[in-house]
């Protein structure tokens, strides 16, 4: 007789704690982030996650990458292939679900030791998966995911900040003022336009819009770049191929013909989007 298949949110649950018992293994500072780690007040309805986020303070990063290994996790998308942001490599595990484990989190601009160092002095505890579990205050669990809403394209409704009382509203705009992610809630909550001077304005208004495309976004995160170093990690990134997000729509590892391919198609992409603009600014 076969085994019951696990429910998923069982599965994210026992992910956690599977993910914490690393940690303690390894004397690792984790926060708990997102899906059972908040709380459901926050959530409109019932909402399971698929997959299991957390935050580990950034001195104790390589520490805990290298328990997960002890521990059969197998990178799947390192941190500068997930996301634009660099923020979160994907994990997988024969027994768990996919584990996200951020470096940082997208929105604030304060340095991420500061970030995690704010976020883990108003820490809460919460049992998930039958296993103690550092997670953000109330207020701070508003700002994760409103900020996540806030990269959404519009997709993704602010609930948390809706659900939230006046004072709690009052606590996170504290927070995210603490945080120097002020543009980011701003962006999840309707506010963008009175941020119109801030430097990272750009990269909000992209992320928060649904009628964008890639070129905007390179614009956006190119005026968004604060020194020399960095617009130039930017202008690289634009031009080559996240070789990881084309194995994973090829279901293979692409050889040199299709990065090429790729990479033309890239270029041929980009010319479109410029040649749309320009035709737009004349008419």
């Amino acid at each position: 007789m076969a085994a019951p298949e696990v429910p998923i949110w069982a599965l994210v649950h026992l992910t956690h704690a599977a993910l914490q018992r690393t940690a303690d293994r390894a004397d690792v500072d984790l926060l708990h982030i997102k899906g059972p780690a908040t709380r459901s007040s926050l959530r409109a309805g019932r909402h399971d996650s698929s997959d299991t986020d957390v935050l580990v303070r950034p001195a104790h990063l390589d520490r805990f990458l290298a328990a997960l290994a002890a521990d059969g996790w197998t990178l799947f998308t390192g941190f500068d292939e997930g996301s634009p942001f660099g923020h979160a490599a994907n994990y997988t595990h024969t027994s768990w679900t996919y584990a996200d484990v951020h470096r940082n989190l997208p929105g604030p601009r304060r340095d991420a030791d500061e970030v995690f160092d704010v976020l883990w002095r108003d820490r809460e505890r919460a049992e998930i998966g039958h296993r103690p579990c550092a997670v953000p205050s109330l207020a701070g669990q508003v700002a994760v995911q409103t900020l996540h809403s806030a990269r959404s394209h519009g997709t993704e409704h602010a609930d948390a900040w809706d659900l939230s009382s006046p004072e709690v509203q009052a606590e996170t705009r504290a927070l995210a003022r603490e945080l120097q992610a002020e543009t980011a809630l701003a962006a999840a909550i309707g506010e963008l336009d009175a941020h119109r001077d801030a430097p990272d304005h750009a990269l909000w208004e992209y992320w928060s819009s649904s009628d964008n495309d890639r070129l905007d976004e390179w614009a956006a995160r190119y005026r968004s770049a604060e020194g020399f170093a960095e617009r130039w990690r930017v202008l690289r990134q634009a031009m080559h191929v996240n070789r990881t997000h084309l194995r994973i729509r090829l279901g293979h590892e692409p050889g040199p013909i299709e990065v090429f391919r790729e990479q033309c198609a890239r270029i041929a992409h980009g010319a479109v989007s410029v040649l749309r603009r320009a035709k737009g600014h004349r008419s």
